[in-house]
């Protein structure tokens, strides 16, 4: 974990609000944080420099790539936040009118650090017992089978299989949904 965020430049970075230097400080937090509080208050100061109104800004790559590799060393109290920062990141646009109005960054930069995840996204899928970190690898495997063609047969694999999960069975309808799609996808 250490080695991948002190290999950033935080420094360097925009967030929403300009330069986001303590993002590495936030993304340790998260990463070693002891209970659920203090992963709560990490995963909130990282979505406030990141995220405005669903735009991407140039540090959001990078804080990507990091929370994979937060993901490997995960406590139980920070999964679900981690995960759902992801999700939040693949869904995020980039500002057409501006591109650069949050520095400069690109969709498939975060997606190519989000589908570095895509071996744990499958076993959380499969074992976790936390709804809301399974129903994130649902919508992460989506963005990872889109990203990269390479992956979308394995996608479509394990998301029917989260079809017959009897912890999604009010979930079906948004995990076809998501197979139908990349199904369609060119």
């Amino acid at each position: 974990m250490d080695l991948e965020i002190n290999r950033h430049d935080w420094g360097s970075l925009q967030g929403v609000s300009g330069s986001a230097p303590f993002l590495g400080v936030a993304l340790r937090e998260l990463g070693r944080a002891q209970d659920r509080v203090d992963a709560e208050l990490a995963a909130q100061r990282i979505n406030r420099e990141i995220f405005a109104t669903g735009l991407l800004c140039s540090a959001a790559p990078a804080v990507a790539i990091s929370l994979v590799h937060i993901l490997w060393a995960r406590s139980p109290n920070s999964e679900d936040l981690i995960l759902g920062l992801l999700s939040d990141i693949a869904e995020s646009e980039v500002y057409e009118e501006d591109p650069t109005v949050y520095g400069s960054v690109t969709k498939d930069e975060c997606l190519f650090g989000i589908s570095m995840g895509f071996p744990a996204y499958v076993e959380i899928l499969e074992s976790s017992k936390n709804l809301d970190s399974v129903m994130a690898c649902v919508d992460l495997l989506f963005w990872c089978g889109l990203f990269d063609e390479r992956l979308k047969e394995r996608c479509v694999h394990f998301l029917r299989n989260a079809l017959v999960d009897a912890r999604l069975s009010g979930r079906t309808n948004e995990i076809a949904a998501s197979i139908d799609e990349l199904f369609h996808q060119q």
